[in-house]
């Protein structure tokens, strides 16, 4: 592939933009790939040509930064080496600049496989200019419409965008997901038996009602969460595929997720069975790429969770825990984690409105807060704080928690400090923000843990997986 001036200019640019920036201990990836994307718009084609291992991409509405994580973390057990927007930066620009970052001087590659984190809506433009090796597809929930439209659109962008030569790694419980392997030959499904939340009937909202196929309403003998079970059309025939790797025994012990695949046993340190889905589409990733179960376990055990996906904190009131909420399927799961933890409860819920939250927070009324609400004889408060502290009370009444342990904290190092106060040592604090506030709640909850001479919680599993 012939290089141009343009990229040459836009390479060598990017990367004193990114030196510049390392030097002043800043570790952004977005603006040098948005200078670079200006010079060069076709720069990822370029620079994708170097790796001759393969480019592994990661989308879906829900999991993306975990599962790229947990892929990550098997890889390094692995002793691989590779290209990763590990930064979670998956739109062009934060793409571009992770691949920046490691390309020489000269436009060669640092690794020969890279590892990226793609925005669903940015699927479209990446595909444009780079064909990956292989897909993980996640799942699809209803997720900020006011930036990406109706659900249906951003699912039918991301299929056609990915290419015949792609190995689609796909989440067979997911209707919208089991749709793009509908006459495709290279896929790899993953799936769920059961789980102790597993049910017969659902309220929750779903997001797949009917049949991709043809439209008829489909019929469900098992659900996990959301649209997520064992479906079937009873007009076309579309049904659940069966997964080429099963997660079966699962059950959570001891701050441990355990499952099953065959005879192998893996577990990881995430809560929440939702995390399940995300550790299966790393493993199955991770044996596409040749790697073998025994690195796969070490990897999955050795995994921390990433900034505010169930990050854990010790602070001097106890510890608590921070996991970022962004819509109604996740939220809900988010809840039906929190509720088995089977402790009381203190609770703190950032929502902000912004762009990259979604002006749009109407999906707060599909959240299935009447859960807490039934469970609020173990709620000691919860505090509201965010642009829309008002909003989320609101709706926190209306699902049955009384107004006297609502409260309304627009100062962040306040409501943190509210969380605490008073604490019993066999309470669990949870903080839930949207995505503009968690970095920000995660900066605070640092700087406490920092101030309190409080190391940071170390991941006994680790240890624990590294002779195994």
């Amino acid at each position: 592939m012939k290089r141009t001036w343009r990229f040459w200019v836009a390479l060598w640019v990017g990367k004193f933009i990114t030196i510049g920036l390392q030097i002043s201990g800043k570790k952004g990836t977005t603006l040098p790939g948005k200078i670079a994307q200006k010079i060069a718009p076709e720069i990822m084609k370029h620079l994708s040509a170097s790796y001759t291992e393969g480019i592994v991409i990661v989308t879906g509405t829900n999991g993306k930064t975990t599962t790229a994580n947990l892929l990550a973390s098997i890889l390094r057990e692995a002793g691989k080496s590779f290209a990763f927007n590990q930064a979670g930066a998956n739109l062009v620009t934060g793409i571009t600049g992770a691949l920046l970052q490691n390309t020489q001087w000269n436009g060669s590659s640092s690794t020969k496989l890279a590892l990226l984190e793609v925005d669903e809506a940015t699927v479209p433009k990446f595909c444009g200019q780079v064909t990956p090796s292989l897909a993980i597809v996640t799942n699809f929930f209803r997720d900020q419409l006011d930036r990406y439209g109706e659900l249906d659109t951003t699912v039918h962008l991301v299929k056609e965008s990915l290419s015949p030569e792609t190995l689609l790694i796909l989440n067979a419980d997911d209707p919208l997901v089991a749709q793009f392997g509908l006459g495709s030959v290279r896929t790899c499904f993953y799936g769920v038996e059961s789980t102790p939340d597993s049910c017969l009937e659902s309220h929750e909202t779903r997001e797949a009602k009917f049949c991709p196929a043809c439209g008829i309403e489909l019929k469900y003998s098992l659900f996990h969460y959301g649209q997520l079970g064992f479906y079937h059309c009873q007009g076309c025939g579309f049904h659940r595929p069966e997964p080429h790797v099963l997660a079966q025994n699962v059950v959570a012990a001891d701050d441990l997720l355990n499952f099953q695949v065959g005879a192998a046993a893996f577990s990881t340190s995430l809560q929440g069975y939702y995390n399940l889905y995300n550790a299966l589409a790393a493993l199955t990733a991770a044996r596409q790429l040749g790697i073998e179960d025994g690195l796969i376990a070490k990897g999955l055990r050795a995994f921390i969770p990433q900034a505010g996906r169930m990050e854990r904190f010790r602070l001097t009131g106890g510890e608590v825990t921070l996991t970022l909420v962004k819509n109604p399927t996740g939220f809900n799961q988010v809840i039906q984690t929190i509720l088995s933890a089977d402790k009381p409860l203190r609770i703190m819920i950032g929502i902000n409105d912004l762009a990259a939250d979604g002006r749009d927070i109407s999906w707060l009324w599909d959240v299935d807060f009447e859960r807490l609400g039934m469970r609020e004889e173990r709620i000691q408060h919860i505090i509201c704080s965010g642009l829309r502290a008002e909003d989320m009370a609101l709706r926190l009444k209306y699902a049955g928690i009384p107004e006297d342990k609502l409260v309304i904290e627009h100062s962040l190092p306040a409501a943190v400090n509210l969380l605490q106060q008073g604490r019993r040592g066999d309470e669990a604090a949870f903080l839930l923000p949207t995505y503009t506030l968690l970095f920000t709640l995660r900066e605070l909850l640092a700087e406490q843990q920092q101030k309190a001479g409080l190391t940071v919680i170390e991941d006994r599993t680790r240890k624990e997986g590294a002779g195994t």
